[in-house]
């Protein structure tokens, strides 16, 4: 059932939207002059208290600390202090209770002025579910952590997140040492140096993450479900390492030889490049591979064709289309990296494709949700507190069954 409000009452959701907007710009730090000016005239008509707890909101650090306090708070307790704490909305409480579930609105002000900036163009007030969220959540998950296995030349395998810090294992090239910061690294032996290579692998379980540097000083950081096979030295006249999954690279320069990465799958890739930084997303379930440059550059040769990217831009192949070079959003491609999920103009889908991955969860659907967000989450929150973050929208409903989460509008 569809619930109308007063022109009143849409104008304090109206004005709820723009600020939330301006926040989550400013948080960005893309806010302009004239935005800048607006929300600080805003600010200047709350009260001390309620200017006070907006002004809070500025620092990623700050908002993460409130997402996680979602953890361990009674979700009715937290939004009626909301309304406690914000002047312009709360003085309307019992008039809007009147037309609408108030708690959604004060839902929505938690997302807003957390900075997740969902925008509500398209809101649709509806009942709650019929289902409290103790009785929906028969089930958790922690978050993912640095956890890989290492295959040797040789076939044995390395547990690496409970191996102990030093060295791992002496090959014909090269020393394999785990660093007391979760790295793993490659000192060339000398004069093997030449020797015929030998390959080893390192592959992330869904829910882990590791970072590898290989044996001519590139930094690799691996995202969850992915794998990268590479050689203990690097003796031909190109640097070639095979990618499945997603992962950031920062190449370590060197002029007679380029570094390729080889990617398969539906969407096979050759991405050549020379002393960058640069992101590969190229899962094997994904219709899409997209490759991301950040500075220096890469050719990406497909079966779609070849293109040369220039930092800031990327190119997204897809099977039997040529590729598409579009201008990168740097700060949502890069959010796994720094331990964020961004939800930049994504729909549910990719979104719980990134929460399936990261927390080794299975999904179902039920019913379309075709409504895009924005903003971003950490990864270090429990599953149910995400979940929760998500469903402050009024989007989108979840259920938890052990390892299993159900998707529902």
């Amino acid at each position: 059932m569809s619930i109308s409000l007063s022109e009143k009452d849409q104008r304090q959701l109206d004005t709820m939207e723009r600020i939330a907007e301006l926040l989550h710009r400013r948080l960005q730090q893309r806010i302009t002059a004239a935005e800048a000016g607006e929300l600080e005239r805003w600010l200047a008509a709350q009260s001390p208290a309620a200017r006070q707890f907006y002004e809070s909101i500025q620092e990623w650090p700050a908002l993460e600390k409130a997402l996680l306090s979602m953890e361990q708070v009674d979700e009715k307790a937290a939004l009626q202090e909301v309304w406690d704490r914000i002047g312009t909305i709360a003085p309307q409480k019992e008039t809007v209770v009147r037309k609408m579930s108030w708690w959604r609105i004060a839902a929505a002000v938690v997302v807003l002025l957390t900075g997740i900036g969902m925008l509500w163009k398209h809101y649709a007030p509806r009942p709650p579910d019929s289902l409290p969220i103790a009785a929906r959540y028969q089930g958790e998950a922690l978050p993912g952590g640095n956890r890989a296995t290492l295959q040797l030349a040789d076939g044995s395998i390395i547990t690496l997140d409970s191996a102990a810090n030093g060295t791992l294992a002496r090959q014909q090239q090269a020393v394999v040492k785990k660093t007391a910061e979760g790295t793993l690294q490659y000192e060339p032996v000398g004069a093997a140096k030449e020797a015929a290579a030998v390959f080893n692998a390192i592959t992330t379980p869904r829910g882990g993450q590791y970072q590898v540097v290989l044996p001519d000083g590139t930094r690799v950081w691996l995202n969850a479900a992915s794998s990268l096979r590479y050689p203990t030295a690097f003796t031909g006249q190109e640097r070639v390492v095979e990618l499945s999954g997603e992962a950031y690279f920062e190449v370590a320069p060197q002029a007679d030889k380029h570094f390729l990465v080889k990617t398969g799958g539906e969407q096979p890739a050759d991405i050549t490049v020379l002393g960058t930084a640069f992101n590969v997303n190229a899962y094997a379930d994904q219709q899409n591979n997209v490759t991301t440059l950040v500075n220096g550059k890469v050719r990406v040769s497909g079966k779609g064709g070849q293109v040369v990217l220039q930092p800031s831009q990327q190119v997204v192949t897809a099977r039997g289309m040529s590729p598409v070079v579009r201008a990168a959003n740097l700060e949502a491609a890069l959010a796994w990296k720094e331990g964020l999920f961004s939800l930049e103009g994504a729909g549910i889908e990719e979104i719980m494709q990134q929460i399936a991955r990261w927390y080794d969860v299975e999904i179902i659907y039920q019913g379309k949700i075709e409504q895009q967000f924005v903003g971003k989450i950490p990864r270090n929150m429990k599953l149910s507190a995400v979940l929760k973050v998500l469903e402050s929208t009024g989007w989108v409903h979840f259920s938890i069954s052990g390892k299993t989460v159900t998707v529902a509008p």
